[in-house]
């Protein structure tokens, strides 16, 4: 090695301690670059495969990796232990499967539901329940994350009725339609033995951890109570589905139209959330900016550069970055002049056609030379305008070939959380509140952001249309001008 790396006196090591007073200057100011401020933030570099980027020799790489082990800052995960994880979950309930999985009896199957149509008014193909959702899920959740959302809701109501009231989906009335939203209230907030008064079947029949593929044994629908959003969206959900089935002569009538859609807050809920507005002050913004351009300028620091664009640029959700490609760039003639647009395709294949700056184009074409590729109009159409940074991969790109891998949903969410929370130890001391709110931020943060700064120069109508909103009314949701006449009085009052 040239020159040390670690100054001759250390303090006592934890994740907190600052890396400046670990390591000589020089390689200290190279992390800090890298958004590594503290000895955790080298053990997770080391951990992911990242301390080639501080430029270190492959000497420098094992002596830091043998410091960060002797000072036990990498943390191991426990492994699992079948016998004593089965332990602690309750066997499963065998009738309580994935959508996929369920098979329904003879009685809870449908094919006889006392609210089903006669046969010569059904539009539908299906014979029985599952069937009919199915063809339910089919013809209204095309969209990857729609279908997610549909099934599970729609997974948890089948099981719940056939499991828990032991009638089919066909048969449910004015009386299950209302007690669903009680079940759903109290699941996972009950005494297990004021439960059992009320409800057939065990809690943890339905409540299991997190995260677990849907073919473990161990699966559950629900992982946790659930919120009052989530309740909200469940009972909506289910009252599609029968609409659904109504609509196609499937059943007679939808239960759930005579329920109130009012889906109360449970006590301890609906308190104002922490940072409610969910988006960033232009003050809290300008000091994201001034963080991002003091780091060294790489592919993934041309990558976020784009992200930040387009989500804060251009208003674009986090399902509409990942889909984006070259081919969504073109020119188009408005109002007798030829502009390049970024036509994005959003919810619902709608397209919505956004004007790009030139400093905005120059952001994606910089990128795209970072990735060893050719310009807007001369790379493929179909290249990811976010791609993987495909670490460890062997393959070789020929020149001009575009990394077939685009970036994940869970790649973006971690890039941008990994950024704001540098971001937030840059600013701590001097803004530590500001540091706060960017810990708590979101990929929809950005989007928000857009919104608010737009609201402040466009009509509403306008900034709809640039974000894709199906109607006014969400749009207007931004805008809050009550709160703003009450903060500004507020502040001519005196303290006390």
């Amino acid at each position: 090695m040239s020159e040390p790396l670690f100054l001759d006196q250390q303090p006592e090591i934890d994740k907190k301690t600052l890396l400046a007073d670990i390591f000589t200057p020089a390689w200290a100011i190279k992390a800090l670059r890298l958004g590594w401020v503290r000895a955790g933030d080298l053990a997770k570099a080391l951990k992911n495969g990242r301390l080639a980027e501080a430029g270190l020799s492959e000497q420098e790489k094992q002596c830091i990796e043998a410091w960060v082990k002797e000072k036990g800052l990498l943390r191991t995960r426990k492994k699992k232990n079948p016998e004593t994880d089965a332990k602690a979950l309750p066997p499963p309930n065998p009738k309580i499967v994935p959508l996929e999985r369920i098979q329904l009896g003879l009685g809870l199957d449908g094919r006889d539901g006392t609210n089903r149509a006669d046969d010569h008014i059904r539009s539908l193909e299906a014979t029985d329940d599952l069937g009919a959702l199915n063809a339910w899920l089919a013809a209204r959740a095309n969209n990857v994350n729609t279908r997610g959302v549909y099934r599970k809701e729609a997974e948890r109501f089948l099981l719940w009725c056939t499991v828990e009231k032991d009638i089919a989906l066909s048969s449910v009335g004015l009386e299950e339609a209302s007690d669903y939203l009680r079940w759903l209230e109290q699941l996972g907030r009950m005494d297990e033995a004021e439960w059992q008064k009320r409800w057939k079947c065990p809690q943890s029949d339905w409540i299991g951890p997190k995260n677990l593929p849907r073919e473990s044994p161990d699966w559950r629908p629900f992982n946790a109570p659930l919120s009052q959003p989530s309740r909200k969206l469940a009972m909506t959900v289910i009252k599609q589905l029968f609409n659904f089935l109504k609509k196609t002569g499937y059943i007679i009538y939808n239960p759930f139209d005579q329920i109130s859609g009012k889906v109360p807050f449970l006590q301890g809920e609906g308190a104002p959330k922490e940072f409610a507005d969910r988006s960033f002050t232009e003050e809290q913004w300008t000091m994201v900016n001034d963080y991002f351009e003091s780091l060294d300028d790489d592919e993934r620091h041309a990558r976020l550069a784009v992200i930040l664009m387009l989500g804060k640029g251009l208003g674009l959700r986090a399902s509409e970055m990942l889909q984006s490609r070259a081919g969504w760039i073109v020119e188009r003639r408005i109002d007798n002049e030829t502009i390049t647009v970024i036509e994005v395709v959003g919810k619902g294949d709608k397209v919505r056609r956004l004007p790009l700056q030139d400093a905005q184009l120059s952001l994606i074409n910089h990128y795209l030379e970072m990735r060893g590729l050719g310009k807007i109009g001369l790379c493929d159409e179909d290249t990811p305008l976010l791609a993987s940074l495909g670490r460890g991969r062997k393959t070789v790109l020929k020149e001009g070939q575009a990394r077939v891998t685009a970036l994940s949903r869970s790649g973006l969410y971690r890039t941008l959380l990994d950024f704001l929370e540098a971001c937030a130890r840059h600013v701590e001391d001097k803004h530590p509140m500001d540091a706060a709110k960017f810990r708590t931020s979101s990929t929809h943060w950005l989007r928000h952001t857009f919104a608010t700064t737009a609201l402040k120069q466009m009509p509403v109508n306008v900034v709809q249309n640039a974000m894709g909103h199906a109607s006014v009314g969400t749009t207007s949701r931004y805008l809050t001008p009550e709160e703003s006449e009450v903060a500004k009085a507020m502040r001519k009052m005196k303290p006390f």
